[in-house]
């Protein structure tokens, strides 16, 4: 970053790109322009598709700049949010820092800052130099700096919130699991309670299916030892038997068998 706040981050190697002032603030003004619109910005940050959106609108405004999404804006954004994060810390969270907002620089001690980079890698190139985009990045990402509520850095927050995100697509999953387990558990005990109740039925129509056939072979039973019995009651009376064939009708066929019936009852 130069004094001027432009620099020249937009990639590696042959595709790193120095950025203009006016591209920077170009930039700055597109993310603020689509942060305020629903199309493009959600509660966990940019929607997918922003940086091709981004390319769009800064060659519109730049005709043959020659911007990409890819490697220039990404990692230009990038870099406006590591030190947009390294500068909130300092002046929301350390001892010491403070803001100026007409020189749009951090104010503190030579050595406070110089032990800050030591653990801050990232807030190198801060010292007395301008960075005149921290009140319009509030507005893209959200921090009230002003009223104190800058409490997590950006990247924290977007990690906190797909965290929170995950856990409560982890709890619906874990509640439609057990959902399932219970239906599935419900429908195994309904299926085993029909069944039963199946087998039950089943149980008492064999019985009684097994007690119609018993009776009924008892029936048949007692109608052979009738006709055993009645066999050989005639055939130890050959008398009766000649007396039963010489007979002119059925009734008296029938008085006969009466008769030898009751004498030998």
């Amino acid at each position: 970053m130069n004094a001027n706040g432009q620099s020249s981050q937009g990639g590696g190697g042959k595709n790193k790109r120095f950025w203009k002032k006016e591209e920077e603030e170009a930039l700055i003004d597109c993310l603020l322009e689509l942060s305020c619109d629903q199309q493009w910005k959600g509660e966990g940050g940019f929607k997918n598709g922003y940086l091709n959106q981004l390319e769009l609108m800064l060659n519109t405004k730049f005709p043959g700049c020659g911007i990409k999404a890819i490697p220039h804006i990404e990692s230009k954004f990038k870099w406006f949010k590591d030190k947009y994060a390294i500068v909130s810390e300092m002046v929301n969270k350390i001892s010491g820092f403070q803001w100026d907002e007409k020189t749009s620089t951090i104010q503190c001690e030579r050595q406070a800052y110089d032990d800050f980079c030591k653990t801050h890698p990232k807030a190198g190139g801060l010292w007395k130099t301008p960075f005149p985009y921290l009140s319009k990045l509030d507005d893209i990402f959200g921090v009230d700096r002003a009223n104190g509520l800058a409490s997590e850095l950006p990247e924290d927050s977007i990690h906190n919130l797909k965290k929170e995100n995950e856990k409560g697509k982890d709890s619906k999953t874990n509640e439609k699991k057990r959902a399932t387990r219970f239906e599935n558990l419900s429908s195994v005990d309904n299926m085993t309670v029909g069944f039963t109740s199946f087998m039950k039925d089943m149980s008492n129509h064999l019985t009684t299916i097994a007690s119609a056939m018993s009776t009924t072979q008892e029936r048949e039973q007692e109608m052979l030892d009738k006709r055993k019995d009645y066999y050989l009651r005639f055939s130890s009376n050959p008398s009766q038997i000649e007396i039963f064939f010489s007979s002119p009708n059925d009734e008296w066929k029938r008085e006969v068998v009466l008769d030898l019936l009751s004498r030998n009852a």
